[in-house]
């Protein structure tokens, strides 16, 4: 294993770092643009000044920022950017989500991955530290709109298909080329839809913010520490933060 390949995942309030969510938005933009769909997908930078939107972004100790996902909040007036998307096509999304916006539902978006650190499970990695910060930030479900290619992370988080919208929870977007999902996880606390060891992870991030430990979603071992304390001001729990430092002694 290569030392250098150390990960952070760090989650902060929008609010509070302009110059990172400014870095999201380039290095996401880019991300589109490969995969041609720049010009379709929309650009709505208003989460940015949103105290409620929670950002996370994973950073490679030499290859910087690599990987992002933002939590946005639903509240009143406003429409989170899954109902915003699949509204033209099946308008009965909003009543579908409006029993859990009733009881403190979020959406996780916005999810990238850096084509110079692919292949490595980075999209896995930050569904998962996204999921256990919604409890911190008082998000009781949450939904996503995911593509094809990142379905099957949505599913081990927990996220369960909206079959009740569009084709079987499915619809042709943001291109005909690319069918996506709409999914839910009703009850962030139970996460009874995720597989069983996923389960277990997501409480432990849950339950211990700060910590290191060794991940190889694909099958290539490297270290990541999260640090996904959104509020400065919290219980200090960096102690943890070293309770896979041993191990990763041994295998480094």
């Amino acid at each position: 294993m290569n030392r250098s390949d150390m990960v952070t995942i760090h989650a902060f309030r929008a609010i509070d770092n302009a110059d990172l969510c400014t870095a999201y938005i380039r290095e996401h933009r880019r991300v589109l643009e490969d995969f041609g769909v720049l010009q379709a997908v929309p650009s709505d930078h208003a989460w940015m000044m949103d105290p409620d939107c929670i950002v996370l972004l994973a950073s490679h100790r030499e290859l910087g920022l690599v990987g992002g996902i933002r939590i946005e909040h639903a509240k009143p007036g406003s429409k989170l950017p899954m109902e915003k998307s699949i509204a033209p096509f099946d308008p009965t999304i909003a009543e579908i989500i409006a029993p859990f916006a009733a009881n403190g539902c979020g959406e996780i978006c916005g999810l990238w991955n850096a084509n110079r650190f692919a292949g490595h499970g980075v999209p896995l990695l930050l569904s998962m530290a996204a999921v256990s910060v919604a409890h911190q930030v008082g998000l009781k479900s949450l939904t996503c709109f995911v593509a094809h290619y990142t379905l099957r992370h949505a599913l081990k988080v927990g996220f369960q298909i909206l079959e009740t919208v569009g084709d079987g929870g499915a619809f042709n977007y943001p291109v005909p080329r690319i069918k996506s999902f709409a999914m839910v996880i009703p009850d962030t606390i139970l996460l009874e839809g995720a597989p069983s060891a996923f389960r277990e992870r997501l409480i432990s991030l849950r339950c211990r913010p700060i910590q290191e430990r060794i991940e190889s979603p694909t099958g290539l071992p490297y270290l990541v520490r999260y640090v996904l304390h959104v509020d400065a001001g919290q219980e200090d729990l960096s102690v943890y933060g070293h309770i896979a430092s041993e191990h990763w002694r041994q295998c480094a």
